[in-house]
């Protein structure tokens, strides 16, 4: 899923994000931060889910939810296939 794009973002421990291939920042909660870390890896849909569970105190619908938004975006941006 993750292409190269994805892979050579700058990642700041407190979510600020530098794309050098298209000069773009973005701030990502640390939610998200930890998908893109976990994406980067080529970490699955499902074992991302089971770390978030583990380390969060959420129910899977709204890792689910915010799984869905956050990879549209990066689909958007042309980070992830």
């Amino acid at each position: 899923m993750p292409n190269s794009a994805l892979k050579n973002l700058a990642l700041s421990e407190n979510g600020f994000v530098f794309d050098p291939t298209s000069g773009n920042t973005f701030i990502l909660n640390e939610t998200a931060l930890t998908i893109v870390k976990l994406l980067i890896k080529d970490t699955g849909k499902e074992e991302i889910f089971n770390q978030l569970i583990n380390e969060y105190d959420v129910k899977i619908e709204e890792i689910d939810r915010d799984y869905a938004d956050l990879t549209i975006q990066l689909r958007e941006m042309g980070l992830i296939e």
